[in-house]
Formats: C-alpha cells, sequence, structure tokens
C-alpha cells in the first residue's frame, strides 16, 4: 500500500515538473556575419508593406528603439547605417491530452504491474512562436545579424510586457555601440 503511495506521489511530481518545463522560454539564437560584429551606428527600420500598423508592430517597433538606444545607438530620420526587421510567427500550441499507460513486468518475486494516469489539470491552448530581429547593413546590402528566441504568449497577440520581455531578451545578445 505504501509503494502505491510513493509511485503514485513521484507519478503527480514528475507530471507536474513536465508540465511546468514545456513552457519555459527556450535560449535566444544568433548568427551574425563573417565579418563579425556589425559597423551600425545609427539604425532605421525596413520598409514593409503599405499597411497600417497592428499594435503588435507598433510595440515591437518602440521598444526595439528604446533597447538600442539604451545600448548607445541612434535612430536615423532618413539613412542609416543599419536597417532592422522583424518576424513574429505565432502559433496555437494544443494542450496535452488525456493518458494511460498499462504495464506488466516479472522479477524474482513474481509478476507485477501498473498503471499509470496523466492528466492535463488546468491547462489550456495556448501560443507559442519564434521572434526574430534581422539588421541589414545598408552599405553591404547585406544580413549581418540575427537573433530569435522561441516563446510563450498569453494570447494571439503579445501583450506590452510580453514584448517587452522578449525584445530585451533578444536584443541582449546585440553588443553595446562603442564610442567613436
Amino acid at each position: 500500500m505504501r509503494t502505491a503511495a510513493v509511485s503514485s506521489g513521484l507519478l503527480l511530481a514528475a507530471t507536474w515538473l513536465v508540465g511546468c518545463t514545456a513552457t519555459a522560454p527556450s535560449k535566444v539564437r544568433v548568427d551574425m556575419a563573417e565579418s563579425g560584429v556589425p559597423n551600425c551606428q545609427s539604425f532605421e527600420w525596413l520598409p514593409t508593406q503599405q499597411q497600417p500598423a497592428s499594435l503588435t508592430e507598433q510595440r515591437v517597433k518602440n521598444e526595439v528603439m528604446s533597447q538600442l538606444k539604451a545600448k548607445g545607438y541612434a535612430q536615423a530620420a532618413e539613412k542609416g547605417d543599419c536597417k532592422i526587421t522583424y518576424v513574429l510567427d505565432i502559433h496555437e500550441r494544443p494542450t496535452q491530452k488525456p493518458g494511460v499507460g498499462v504495464g506488466v513486468g516479472g522479477g524474482s518475486r513474481g509478476v507485477g504491474g501498473g498503471v499509470g494516469v496523466t492528466l492535463p489539470i488546468g491547462k489550456r491552448n495556448e501560443q507559442a512562436g519564434t521572434f526574430t530581429i534581422d539588421i541589414v547593413d545598408t552599405a553591404k546590402n547585406a544580413q549581418v545579424w540575427s537573433g530569435s528566441l522561441d516563446a510563450s504568449f498569453l494570447k494571439a497577440e503579445p501583450n506590452e510586457e510580453e514584448t517587452r520581455e522578449i525584445v530585451a531578451k533578444v536584443l541582449e545578445r546585440y553588443p553595446d555601440r562603442e564610442p567613436k
């Protein structure tokens, strides 16, 4: 009886741990041109389609420029040294389905068996996506830096706090500007 209680407790603890780690943000992935750190002092946005800016686009652009200014860079009115663009790909991650597992085994003391059940308690569909910032050197007309992060969101469009967190996390890996 005590063994069954311990096994049940271990099963519940393992299920809880797996559920908790599934939404942890991943590490920022950075890719850089072979020439090394981009030689950018000022930034402008890479032109996009002539559509009204969404709330997400406005939040991302404001936060990116704010983070870059804090790192010592300037926002160019017209011709920046580098251009910035971003991609935010969000999709719905389905909830885990309930599952049952049955096992039978034998040993020196006879035959034994067990049943395991997983229940997605309190889980709901969540939004998961990848956020990527790309930097293009204007003079070379070539991409020189890219940073991306996989993250979970409360809704299909990230709110201000989520936007601030993902932009800060990605640009944390972008180098501070060295004064000239």
